[in-house]
């Protein structure tokens, strides 16, 4: 059971981060993300996943397993933007919870806890740096000097 609700908490982490990332890349889309060019789905997975393997130390199986899990999951997200229009968020968040799941169901109980810090903390830096660009986190650390 607290199995079950750690991996909720895990996807639900996830999810959010998700819709984050879809705002930022909206944003960058509009000339507002600082001059960066919109990356490839297959250059943000292999992004998600250098990443993934610098933090949890994955061995070459559980890179390979979740190498595929992300190309997938990138590419569903990415048609579902493509489709036109506003990509249906109800989808989007089953495809992020599905993934979180995936990638979980790989990783070792230490690596699991891992995972879900670094889900916890790219979260928190999303929602300080939510407002425009980073007005909330300018704020925390003008209060703060």
């Amino acid at each position: 059971m607290k199995t079950l609700q750690k991996l909720t908490q895990l996807a639900f982490l996830f999810i959010t981060l998700l819709a984050g990332t879809s705002a930022f890349a909206q944003q960058t889309q509009g000339g507002q993300g600082q001059g960066r060019a919109r990356l490839s789905a297959e250059e943000r997975a292999a992004m998600q996943l250098e990443r993934y393997q610098k933090q949890l130390d994955l061995t070459p199986d559980q890179s390979t397993k979740i190498k595929a899990i992300v190309m997938a999951s990138v590419q569903d997200m990415e048609k579902m933007r493509a489709a036109g229009g506003r990509p249906d968020r109800a989808a989007m968040q089953a495809e992020a919870q599905k993934r979180a799941t995936e990638i979980n169901a790989i990783l070792t109980p230490a690596q699991q806890e891992k995972f879900a810090k670094i889900l916890a903390e790219q979260l928190e830096r999303q929602n300080s740096g939510g407002q425009g660009q980073g007005g909330q986190r300018r704020q925390n650390s003008q209060g703060n000097q």
